[in-house]
């Protein structure tokens, strides 16, 4: 860390935001800490030897940016971790059971970077003002090294979970492997940062990015095999950013916002969906449920997941399929019943054109 940065014991720690309702046991906490790993295939991925990877300039500016996240967390199922995924890129995998708010200071290390909140949320502030992210959304934020005044606070609306994956990327490495896009994307953050040594974002709905997103969290990171495929999903995640034209269209109106008690309620629905896909709610019903109109859940849902409710259950069957036919010995017309078709060629079709094979091939792969 640089000699001005705040230890971990100097960071804010309020008390724990339930009060009379005591929605922890204090002594059923415990502290994880954020860990920054080399994932070992990097060295062939991304042509740095061993010891250039441990060297990284993009680790090292990370690693001053801010003192490490942790967090007092609740249940085992909780990630804090971060991954140098290229010769010019961070990416950040949380999801933990946040039970305190964090609080630390950040240190401009010219980078920009790419904050997809799932849920939970987070205030970035200083003397120029302040930006305040709600889930599910999308942060672009640019801090030049110049700036060293703003501090983050995570977890300070008591959310019970905090969730997101973000991207730090060197803004030359950027430069470089990320084309006309990103050169637009750069010039338009980067244009004043000099005269006006003050941090530039942007927000956004998460649209497209929700799929590849949950596909990360989701994600094991073990064998080498899961680190090939991490490190091809921080790409890609990077890859739909720059082809979001939200974020160039500048000097356009901006795109409608969704209130946040809807994104709340849309929210709910989504969990509905996860827990009920199977046999999924009509979406009338479903919009009851959780308190909004047909018409507002099905473009807020679009809006906020990048895909419709519809789209939305016949993944998470189709997924479900795709375990149930490498895992068990079911038969193809068995798993197709289970995961609510009706009818053996529908699901058939449907999981060739969302796999790109017939369910039989991939049944011969069970392990």
């Amino acid at each position: 860390m640089t000699g001005e940065s705040v230890s971990p014991n100097d960071c804010y720690r309020p008390p724990l935001p339930f009060g009379d309702d005591d929605r922890y046991d204090e002594s059923a906490l415990w502290e994880i800490r954020e860990a920054l790993r080399f994932p070992p295939v990097l060295a062939a991925v991304g042509g740095m030897t061993d010891g250039a990877c441990s060297e990284s300039a993009v680790a090292d500016r990370y690693q001053a940016y801010r003192v490490p996240l942790q967090f007092r967390v609740s249940g085992q199922s909780n990630t804090c971790e971060s991954y140098v995924v290229s010769p010019g890129m961070v990416m950040s995998v949380i999801d933990v059971g946040c039970a305190e708010s964090f609080v630390c200071r950040l240190f401009g290390q010219d980078m920009l970077e790419f904050h997809f909140r799932v849920s939970g949320s987070l205030l970035l502030a200083g003397e120029w003002g302040e930006v305040c992210v709600r889930e599910p959304a999308c942060l672009l934020w640019y801090q030049p090294a110049s700036c060293d005044d703003t501090a983050v606070s995570f977890g300070m609306a008591n959310e019970v979970r905090e969730s997101w994956v973000s991207l730090y990327c060197d803004r030359t490495w950027l430069l470089r492997t990320g084309g006309h896009s990103a050169v637009a994307l750069l010039d338009s953050f980067t244009a004043n940062d000099a005269q006006f040594p003050a941090p530039q974002f942007r927000t956004s709905a998460l649209g497209e990015m929700a799929p590849v997103l949950e596909e990360i969290l989701n994600m094991a990171r073990q064998g080498e095999p899961d680190w090939l495929i991490t490190i091809a999903k921080a790409h890609e995640l990077l890859s739909v950013v720059l082809r979001n034209a939200q974020f160039l269209q500048v000097n356009e109106s901006p795109a409608p916002l969704i209130p946040v008690r809807d994104q709340r309620r849309i929210g709910l629905a989504r969990e509905i969906l996860l827990k009920e896909f199977v046999a999924p709610p009509k979406l009338r019903d479903l919009a009851r449920r959780v308190g909004i109109n047909s018409s507002r859940l099905c473009g807020g849902f679009k809006l906020l997941f990048g895909e419709t409710t519809s789209s939305f259950v016949r993944r998470q069957r189709l997924e479900l399929a795709l375990k149930l036919l490498t895992t068990s010995d079911l038969q193809v017309r068995e798993v197709a019943r289970k995961i609510g078709y009706r009818h053996h060629g529908t699901f058939t079709a449907a999981f060739a054109r969302h796999f790109g094979m017939a369910p039989k091939v991939a049944r011969r792969t069970r392990s």
